[in-house]
């Protein structure tokens, strides 16, 4: 998944450099200057261009480096409470045994217990 969105990217910034380079290269063209004066504009814009890349590239890139660290900080959080949910569960199903043997030991069942207290709701867990 992740390649795929590196592809995306990739894709993105070479449409950005292509459509870059091609308005620049018409502009030149159709501007009305002479061979060496319209060589050194193109040579000057190519430059710029490539300096222009390299900045858009290092943006994207460290765009693409906050997005992975805080993907990761997020799934480790979500691991960690996924964690602290299931040892919560494992307390709590020790607990509700802990609690029905317990009632159970003393009283004989629950069944008793809701004959001799009047008749206590009780519910299977």
């Amino acid at each position: 998944m992740a390649n795929n969105d590196k592809r995306k990217m990739n894709k993105v910034i070479a449409a950005a450099m292509i459509g870059s380079l091609s308005g620049a290269v018409l502009g030149l063209l159709l501007a009305p200057k002479s061979g060496r004066e319209l060589r050194q504009d193109i040579n000057e814009m190519a430059y710029k261009l490539g300096d222009k890349t390299e900045e858009i590239r290092d943006k994207a890139q460290s765009s693409w480096h906050n997005i992975e660290d805080k993907t990761e900080k997020t799934v480790e959080k979500s691991k960690s409470w996924i964690q602290k949910g299931k040892l919560l569960v494992g307390n709590l199903k020790t607990l509700v045994h802990e609690i029905r043997h317990g009632a159970l030991t003393k009283t004989g069942s629950l069944k008793t217990l809701e004959d001799q207290d009047g008749g206590y709701p009780t519910k299977e867990i």
